[in-house]
């Protein structure tokens, strides 16, 4: 007669010894706020409608704060194409995480992500990217230690991509979903909007 596997006998394998290590890593499941990230897109349109003044801007990172933490993620940025560079113009980054990346930080735009992502080469979601060959080696992953990335282009009317809105996880994330992806391009579209009526990023004055 057909018995159950006793404990004794059950064989811990080392390929099921490295799935409990990256479970033991990725922090999931996390539970993301995409109503957060809609109220963040919503705040943003408001405090660059036509009839504010710049006096009346909150600090566009407190918006990615919000944004950050709506995700709970480990950094947040808006970054803006110029040239060949990639500027960090706002960045927000959890206590825990020790990243030392600031606004005004910039780098090389070609194989990052926010250059992958906008044209079209990177999906806007990795939930792991050692699990992705495209990013896995890339230089920029172990610099800034991206083990899950969420992205969105900062699109004008015009369709030029003049930046990104991101947000990565030193762990991998695998609750991230597409919702996720479709409220943080919420944001960017805001931003985007905000643009086309200031003339440009920098101009935001979002301190």
């Amino acid at each position: 007669m057909a018995h159950a596997q006793s404990a004794l006998e059950f064989q811990f394998t080392p390929g099921m010894a490295r799935e409990a290590a990256e479970q033991a890593m990725d922090p999931s499941p996390t539970h993301t706020d995409t109503g957060m990230l809609y109220c963040v897109a919503n705040d943003i349109q408001a405090a660059t409608a036509e009839f504010w003044t710049n006096a009346d801007l909150q600090p566009l990172s407190t918006f990615l704060r919000q944004t950050r933490e709506a995700l709970q993620m480990d950094v947040a940025f808006v970054s803006r194409f110029t040239g060949s560079r990639r500027v960090f113009e706002a960045v927000s980054i959890s206590a825990q995480s020790g990243s030392t990346l600031g606004p005004g930080a910039s780098d090389d735009l070609i194989d990052t992500y926010c250059k992958l992502v906008a044209s079209g080469r990177l999906p806007s979601l990795v939930p792991d990217t050692q699990a992705s060959p495209q990013v896995a080696d890339l230089p920029i992953t172990q610099t800034l230690r991206i083990r899950a990335y969420l992205s969105a282009a900062i699109r004008l009317g015009s369709g030029e991509v003049v930046g990104t809105v991101c947000c990565f996880s030193h762990h991998p994330r695998s609750d991230l979903r597409a919702e996720d992806a479709a409220a943080l391009q919420s944001i960017a579209d805001a931003i985007a909007v905000a643009i086309g009526r200031n003339g440009a990023l920098k101009n935001l004055v979002f301190p």
